[in-house]
């Protein structure tokens, strides 16, 4: 196994390219501006000083590629992850493409990826701030010939997260992968529109028994921001559980959004156990768990996300 060390007046991508599995890249600190593509399996990026080394792009949904083509949201990442089995440690990670009003949807992590860990990690953006790949399956299909082939495989995925702290505004936790978010903490930010604002948009097929759990994580949030929705169902069948987490006012007390007239209330699968968390105003299609469930639950998604 191999040490490689960067500093933020090389490249990242260029050693990336050298690195095969079991090898671990220190980024010493520093601001790296490069759009970084992660491919290889079983590698390890981790900051010599956690949150000293800053992976930084600006890439925003309308901005005009080379190709002449908008960047489309699913090309405007900062890091993307395509490797299995890849774990990033105490990095920042940002797309300064802020605010969502002027620029709209900016990615800053786009994880394909199996068995991906991040820990100890600051993921910041606005609008669709951490891609949870795979892309639904229809958008495999809309994006033939426009998007990498690779990329539209809709491979199932499962990612954990520890300790991160996650910036946005708008959907800013979306994707149809089965991940956990352990102790983090999830940070709404001011946004210049009175509109309602929204956390997480699950879009999950009806085969996938476990989307999005958020255990023991904080929801926190700027002075300035709207009141925020913790979910709404970008798909059908979208999933996300809301367990022993602590909530600040931003939260509104429907909690769930259907996704305007959609008919998503009747498919979605939104759960949630918080017992310090006011859950009687919650819309009626969302499921409330007792203590006992609510440890079953997480119990059940750890041994199927196990990896």
């Amino acid at each position: 196994f191999m040490l490689y060390s960067v500093c933020n007046d090389q490249s990242i991508n260029s050693i990336l390219k050298k690195m095969h599995a079991g090898d671990t890249l220190i980024l010493e600190d520093g601001l790296y501006r490069e759009k970084i593509d992660i491919l290889t399996d079983g590698i390890t990026l981790k900051a010599r000083n956690p949150h000293q080394a800053i992976l930084s792009w600006n890439d925003y949904y309308h901005k005009i590629m080379p190709d002449g083509n908008e960047c489309n949201t699913f090309r405007t990442y900062t890091v993307y992850i395509g490797g299995d089995q890849v774990t990033l440690e105490g990095i920042v990670i940002e797309n300064k493409a802020v605010p969502s009003a002027i620029y709209g949807q900016a990615v800053a992590l786009h994880v394909d990826g199996n068995r991906f860990n991040c820990l100890n990690c600051l993921i910041k953006g606005a609008q669709d701030t951490l891609f949870l790949g795979p892309l639904p399956n229809d958008l495999c299909k809309r994006y033939q010939g426009f998007y990498p082939p690779e990329r539209l495989k809709g491979t199932p995925s499962k990612q954990y997260y520890k300790n991160c702290m996650i910036f946005g505004d708008v959907d800013f936790i979306f994707g149809c992968a089965t991940a956990l978010f352990e102790d983090c903490t999830i940070h709404s930010i001011q946004r210049e529109s009175k509109n309602y604002a929204y956390i997480s948009a699950p879009s999950h097929s009806s085969d996938v028994p476990y989307g999005f759990l958020f255990y023991h994580c904080h929801f926190s949030s700027e002075e300035k921001r709207p009141s925020s929705f913790l979910s709404r169902p970008w798909r059908d069948y979208g999933c996300a559980a809301f367990i022993e987490c602590q909530m600040d006012s931003h939260i509104l007390g429907k909690g769930f959004d259907p996704w305007n007239n959609s008919g998503r209330e009747k498919t979605a699968r939104f759960i949630e156990y918080s017992p310090n968390v006011d859950l009687s105003a919650r819309v009626p299609w969302s499921h409330q768990l007792t203590e006992k469930q609510a440890l079953s639950y997480v119990k059940n998604f750890k041994d199927y996300l196990s990896f």
